[in-house]
């Protein structure tokens, strides 16, 4: 039940119910307040089948999401998809991600007794992560991992050592994303050829980068049917986690291990990981070990009945609907004394211990005895006996759950995403998140404008002439305002219309990533502490749909006239930051080479405080 018993716990429980029959004990166990360690060795003997564990850290989440509920509606996919498409075993794929980190826990090794402390090198304090993810069949068979590694570009010499036709690629965290899983979808097309009409099963768990739009609609045209796991579960359920990946790193420990044990004084960074786990990777990832993953929960061969009453144990926990708090322990001597028959009992601690047990076991199933006419005569008769039982000293432990509200997340549960009414409800999702990220920019820049707005009529207040301007006066700061507007690099709108701030606010309400082509021209923003200054880029190519390769240009000064600078600034930019798509260059005509390398642009600027 993920509540399992300490030696010290089970010790105290021993002397409480001890306590409670009445029994006789060793009066030590009085002053340390529980069972010696004479008693728990024998009773570990007397329970051949008891032995002392080391528990996996289970989280409640986990433990409460392993419900027969959940589980049930995963079966019912999972046996809808397998009679819809007759899939076979070698048809029926698991993917996840694992953590990599370049220091893992060192094995075990011999030494001395007498020495108290004992250490293993490893690589640093913290290592650096990498994913780690695997591929596997039904079957048996395996498909080239992929690596993620925490790098911007991706290089190919980064895979050197690791699987044959492994995958590839890199992202800032190290951490897997939805254009990576597309990747990993193309990937597992291209070993599997699968199509409309020769599908796959993928299962795989519901990270947000595996439900993305994007993978989902290659998924559905390219014949890959996706069926998710429950929420929480995948310790129980995916065959990786059940079976495959506690081998691998295993292995995995001894192979960076042996690696120290070769290179001494040297480190293991993320380029030495490949042709680590690549030595792991074979010894761990075979035959039987897979085949035995899908078994065991019950995917291939499918089996509705892989887990017993005993695996959903842990749900009864929050499963009692007991008003009373029976978490904590009652007073001992207060369940002994309510529990005790109304009959003459021993007036001593000594006497209770030299009680039989079966004479008390009689006295509280039985009544025992015949009581005294003056015991009989002064006190009543009780109508039942309870009997003492463990479970009494120490009830079993329960959790009131709190009630569902319809604030916050949805909870998730296993769906077969590739199916119509998921992906239209995947869709819908996706425009709604959309929506409110353009609301939001939208509302950054309106906030940005006004704060502008206020900076410059605190300017203007403190540049106000005291004397009283004549008419005359008057105009030719009307003249210079207007002049200094036209010829202004500020980021400030001088125009305090309406319209103006509105035409500001929407300038890039349609960047959209389709509409940003190579060796078009962007306005980038560049958000400072008080400020926000604008640059104008050239795209060179596209990482991906969102991050861009961009060179930026330098504007001269005072004219709206734009070069490259001598030393190229070439930096990685991502669509969020994009202020608007700029119209192509104007071409000069009959110009000297130097004039040529300016570029104008026929879009007012006055707006933004071009750099």
């Amino acid at each position: 039940m993920h509540y399992g018993l300490t030696t010290v716990q089970i010790r105290k429980l021993a002397y409480e119910y001890a306590k409670a029959l009445n029994l006789k004990y060793p009066t030590k166990w009085d002053e340390n307040q529980m069972a010696g360690l004479e008693w728990m060795r024998k009773y570990r003997e007397r329970n051949a089948n008891l032995s002392l564990r080391k528990p996996e850290n289970t989280s409640a989440a986990r433990s409460f999401a392993f419900n027969k509920t959940a589980v049930h509606e995963f079966y019912s996919n999972l046996a809808d998809v397998l009679q819809r498409h007759n899939f076979a075993a070698d048809r029926i794929f698991n993917f996840d991600e694992s953590g990599v980190s370049t220091v893992l826990e060192t094995p075990k090794i011999l030494a001395p007794k007498s020495q108290k402390q004992v250490g293993q090198i490893v690589s640093a304090e913290r290592g650096e992560l990498m994913t780690f993810g695997a591929i596997i069949s039904a079957s048996g068979n395996t498909i080239p991992p992929l690596f993620v590694f925490p790098r911007v570009h991706y290089k190919d010499h980064f895979l050197e050592g690791a699987p044959e036709g492994s995958l590839g690629a890199a992202n800032r965290s190290g951490w897997i994303n939805a254009d990576i899983f597309v990747s990993v979808l193309k990937h597992i097309q291209k070993h599997t050829l699968s199509s409309k009409e020769h599908p796959i099963l993928l299962l795989c768990d519901n990270h947000e980068s595996h439900i993305s739009l994007q993978a989902i609609t290659y998924a559905r045209d390219n014949g890959i049917i996706f069926v998710s796991f429950p929420p929480h579960t995948s310790h129980r359920l995916q065959p990786l986690d059940v079976g495959v990946f506690g081998p691998f790193k295993a292995k995995l420990k001894i192979a960076f291990n042996n690696w120290h044990m070769s290179n001494p004084g040297k480190t293991i960074n993320i380029y030495n990981i490949p042709k680590l786990v690549k030595l792991a990777y074979f010894e761990s990832f075979t035959a039987k070990n897979i085949t035995s993953a899908f078994e065991k929960p019950g995917i291939w061969p499918f089996n509705e009945m892989a887990f017993s009453d005993e695996d959903f144990a842990p749900i009864e926990v929050y499963a009692s609907n007991n008003s009373v708090n029976r978490t904590s322990n009652p007073d001992t001597s207060t369940v002994a004394l309510e529990l005790q028959p109304s009959t003459s009992v021993p007036s001593t601690e000594a006497d209770i211990r030299e009680q039989s047990p079966s004479l008390l076991q009689n006295s509280l199933f039985t009544g025992i005895g015949e009581p005294s006419t003056s015991a009989a005569e002064t006190q009543p008769e009780p109508s039942a006996y309870i009997p003492i039982t463990p479970e009494v000293i120490r009830p079993y432990p329960t959790a009131a759950r709190t009630r569902k509200t319809d604030k916050g997340r949805k909870p998730g549960k296993s769906r077969i995403y590739t199916d119509t009414p998921e992906k239209n409800e995947l869709e819908e999702r996706h425009r709604l998140k959309e929506l409110k990220k353009i609301e939001q920019e939208r509302k950054a820049r309106a906030k940005a404008v006004k704060r502008s707005l206020k900076e410059l009529n605190s300017r203007q207040k403190k540049k106000k002439p005291k004397q009283i301007e004549s008419d005359e006066d008057s105009e030719e700061t009307e003249g210079s305002q207007f002049s200094l507007r036209e010829s202004s690099t500020s980021p400030i709108d001088f125009e305090t219309d309406e319209e103006t701030d509105d035409r500001s606010i929407n300038d890039n309400l349609n960047v959209t990533p389709e509409k940003i082509k190579d060796n078009c021209f962007l306005l980038v923003k560049f958000a400072k502490k008080t400020s926000v200054v604008y640059y104008i880029g050239k795209v060179l190519s596209h990482y991906s749909p969102t991050e861009l390769k961009i060179s930026y240009l330098r504007k001269k000064p005072g004219s709206w006239s734009f070069f490259f600078p001598d030393i190229e600034d070439i930096h990685t930019l991502y669509i969020s930051d994009v202020a608007m798509i700029l119209p192509d260059p104007q071409p000069r005509a009959g110009c000297t080479a130097r004039m040529a390398r300016l570029f104008t642009f026929a879009v007012n600027l006055n707006n933004y405080n071009v750099q």
